[in-house]
Parts: structure tokens; sequence; C-alpha cells
């Protein structure tokens, strides 16, 4: 209940849209509803309907120079009997006069760029998260500090950021050692200014730490270091057809004189979208053909231990602010004598 009247109390602050001060403030959010059933042998057609996510998202303007921005994160988490309220975001970005809009400095609880970015190309968090962040590569959230270097007006030809993070998450913010990670990120819009290609991003990450625990006598953080390469990106043709990758390698210390554990995630998508392909009064025009795999490898150094992710579907998108997609998907494993599973799935988004 405490929760529920915080989150009125943030609504009804945000909804007048200026506060006392002059400052222009915006509410929105997105609400992922689904509705799931088991195909596996022996599940016998198990089915759920689930409200997987949903998200308010505050975003004020303070000056020309500063912005804030708070999104509560509002989903089903363990130990709790029923939906729970998390702050995902909750920063300051600060753009000096002097950068002449090149530069932002950002602060507080803040998006790790590349899962945030690869969201952005594979469009379609309401079905699943992007490989790093399905697989807990690193987390899409946590406190730091950065600096954000844009590439033309407003991001247009992508952007560079460096950043420092306590290395936690926005899920378990406490901090347990002196220790701070460091990344850093690259977008790249190459054909921006080409009406055909205009989408097309190609970008990168690297990211350093070392793993959020306390370290026992006769360890040291070199023991339970993190490092993850990840790049990727997405060749956008008009309207009509995307093709992205996502490739992710993370290496993990499990302690003193133990090898560090070795993980690949590689993910490719593609999406065929029938709105400059049919006439402008079909309802086909609504319609996208999209498909996922994901192939995930916990530990290089194991054989038969991978699996792999398919996912394929039909997506309508009837207005703006709504989408619904109906999709299979299937889960195949390495080790001999282990079965797939296979799930049905009718997913929304309704943006507000």
């Amino acid at each position: 209940m405490r929760r529920f009247v915080m989150l009125m109390v943030v609504l009804a602050l945000v909804a007048t849209g200026k506060n006392t001060d002059g400052a222009e403030t915006t509410v929105g959010g997105r609400i992922y509803a689904d509705w799931m059933m088991d195909l596996t042998d022996g599940a016998e057609s198990y089915n759920v309907f689930e409200l997987s996510r949903v998200y308010v998202d505050v975003k004020s303007k303070l000056s020309d120079y500063t912005s804030l921005r708070a999104t509560l994160d509002i989903r089903e988490t363990d130990g709790f009997d029923g939906y729970s309220m998390i702050l995902k975001y909750g920063f300051l970005d600060w753009k000096p006069k002097f950068a002449n809009n090149v530069m932002t400095f950002r602060f507080g609880l803040q998006p790790t760029h590349y899962i945030d970015v690869m969201s952005d190309l594979w469009g379609r968090r309401y079905l699943e998260k992007v490989i790093a962040d399905h697989r807990s590569l690193l987390t899409s959230s946590d406190l730091g500090a950065g600096l954000m270097f844009s590439f033309g007006e407003k991001n247009k030809n992508g952007y560079f950021a460096a950043n420092v993070w306590n290395g936690t998450s926005y899920t378990k913010v406490e901090e347990l050692n002196k220790q701070k990670d460091f990344s850093g990120f690259i977008i790249f819009k190459p054909l921006a200014d080409n009406a055909d290609f205009e989408r097309t991003a190609i970008m990168g990450q690297a990211y350093f730490g070392t793993q959020n625990r306390e370290f026992e006598e006769g360890e040291s953080a070199s023991d339970y270091d993190h490092s993850l390469i990840s790049f990727g990106g997405m060749l956008g043709y008009r309207n009509t057809l995307d093709l992205g990758a996502d490739i992710n390698i993370n290496k993990e210390g499990q302690g003193p004189d133990a090898e560090d554990i070795t993980e690949n995630a590689f993910s490719f998508f593609g999406t065929l979208y029938f709105e400059d392909m049919v006439a402008a009064e079909s309802l086909l025009r609504t319609l996208n053909l999209f498909g996922r795999v994901d192939m995930y490898d916990p530990n290089t150094d194991v054989d038969d231990n991978g699996r792999t992710y398919v996912m394929g579907g039909v997506e309508c998108v009837p207005v703006k602010g709504f989408k619904a997609s109906v999709n299979l998907r299937s889960v195949s494993y390495q080790a001999e004598g282990v079965d797939s599973d296979t799930y049905l799935y009718f997913n929304t988004e309704v943006k507000f």
C-alpha cells in the first residue's frame, strides 16, 4: 500500500506539467501485458497472463542547460507478493554553455549506454531484453557519473560516453567494496544524411571493473575482476528492412588461483516492414515480420553447456503508442538428452 501511495504522490506532482519555479515537466510511461502458453512436452499447455512491466517516466527541464529524469520500474520481484516499485533512473544532465551543446555531464542513477541503445535498435523490449541484459552480463542502470560528447546536433551522427560506476545495479544498489568500474561507449551513424539508410548505426563498448562483493582475507579485487567487450549495430534500409547484430564477450574472475570464466553472448535480429511494400489503404501496412536468434555459452572452457534461443513472429502497430505481437519461442540446449522448450506468446506494449 505504501508503494502505491508513493506512486500516486509522484503522479500528482508532475500532473500539472510545471512546478512553481517554472520547470517544464512531463510524465509518460509504458505498460507491458502478456499471455504465454508453454508448448513443451509435459507442460500440458500451462498458460498464464502477466503484467511484466510498468514504467513511469518523469522528465523535467530546469533550464536550457540542466534537466532531470526519474523512472519508476513497477514489476513482480522475488519475495514480494504483488508488484514492487523500484527506481530505475534518477539523474541530472548538465550541458555547460561553453560546450555549445557538444558535451553533457550526467550524474546519478543512469542507463549503462550499450544496453539502452541496443534496446532501441532491437525495438522490442516489450518482448525480450537484449542478450547482455537477459543473461545478466551487465546491469541496464547503475549509479555513477559520466561525460557524453555529441556527434552532430542532438546526437544526429552518434555520440561518445565515458563513465565511472559503482559496479552494482539499480535493483541492488549497495556498494560492497571501494572499487569502481569504468566504461567507454561509442555509437556512430555513418549514413545519417542518407534517406535510405539513415537509421543505420554501429557501436561498441569496453567495460572494466570488479564484481560487487566483499573480499575475504587473502583476496583482492583482481581475483574478481569483470570485463565486458560489446559491439554491434544495425543496417536499416528505408522503412522496409532492419538487420542487427549484438556481440558480447564477458570475463569474470573466480577467486585466488582460479581461472577466469569467459561467457559469449551473441544475438542476431531482423525485421521486415510492410509499410512501404503495400498500398496506402492496406491493413498490411501495420504489420511487421521479425525474428531473433540468441546464442549463449556460459563458460567457453566447458563443452556442450550452451543454449540457443529463437523467437519469431508478427507484430502489429495500428496506432502510435501501441504494439502487439504473436510469436513463437524455443530454447534448445547443447547438452545431450535435454529436450527443447517451446512457448507461444501474445505480447502488448502501450505507451502513455
